[in-house]
Parts: C-alpha cells; structure tokens; sequence
C-alpha cells in the first residue's frame, strides 16, 4: 500500500468519506474464526493516528456516542488504533468495486470473499453509521456503505489480463 495518509470527510448524514485507506483483519467471506461468527463479515480499519482517533470518537450522535475506536498497545508500546467495520448484505447491501490492472469489476455477495485474499494496493471507502440503543445502552456501529479496491497485481498477471480482453473484445 501507498505511504499517503489517509483523508476522512464527515457528510452531514454522519457517513465517512476515507480516501486512501489501509485494513486488517479482513473477513469479507464470513468465515467463522476464534475471534468472529459463521456468516459475520467484517474488517478493521486501521486509524493512523490519535488526532484522527479523537475527531471519530467525538463526532457523537444524538444518543452522545461516537465511532467505537478501539486503541490498543503494539508490542512496541505504541498505539495501534483501528475501527470495525461491518459488511452486511440486505436492503443497504455496499457497492464494492475492485480494480485490477485496466480491468474494473462490481464484487457481489457471492463474490466479496475475494478480498481476503488479495494484494492491496489502495482503498477509498464509504462508512456509513447505524445509531441505536440496546438492553438500555446506546451504541454506533460502522457500516461499509460503498468501497474500491485497487489490487496489487503482477506483469505477468497484467500481461494475461490485457490477452484475455483482447479476446473479448
């Protein structure tokens, strides 16, 4: 991935706009694991610093909550802080569209699991919050509304992918 920072705009709906972006954990498939349910996708959004970490955690709703960031410590003893994300498919299903090479593609929910499993170069993504209280508490959750992905691929990777467009030209 590229070494820019990462650019966040706040919409007036209270969606995040996040231009070059960088993400761990990635579960697109939904595969169940120690840490995550059979059926639950999801992803960490990395946070890169404390400032930005604050901005997000104070943007609050009307129930006074913020975005759930998680801050933890490396082993090096510095911060890593990052967001969970959801990917849920139903009425609000994201729109996810991955770029390889000169070839552009919309991913489904048959076919998102692809991105655990692919070279990253960059990410812009949209995330939109979902407000609400439970048993009591109220809480916001991070939604991924909209996202493109832009892979990393190979020349011999490209050189085969130019071939077969020419084929189908």
């Amino acid at each position: 991935m590229n070494n820019e920072m990462m650019k966040v705009t706040i919409l007036d709906n209270g969606v995040l706009q996040l231009d070059n972006c960088r993400i761990r954990f990635r579960n697109f498939s939904g595969r169940q694991t120690e840490f995550n349910r059979e059926g639950d996708r999801n992803f960490e959004l990395i946070i890169p610093d404390m400032e930005m970490a604050e901005l997000l955690q104070n943007k609050k709703n009307e129930y006074g909550v913020g975005w759930n960031i998680r801050i933890k410590e490396n082993e090096d003893g510095n911060p890593y802080i990052g967001m969970k994300v959801k990917v849920k498919f139903n009425d609000w299903s994201p729109k996810i569209f991955v770029r390889s090479g000169a070839a552009r593609r919309k991913l489904t929910e048959e076919t998102v699991g692809e991105l655990d499993n692919i070279s990253i170069s960059h990410i812009d993504m949209d995330v939109r919050p979902y407000d609400g209280v439970a048993n009591g508490k109220p809480f916001r959750s991070a939604y991924l509304n909209a996202m493109e992905v832009t892979q990393n691929i190979d020349r011999f990777t490209a050189r085969y992918m130019e071939e077969e467009n020419e084929r189908y030209e």
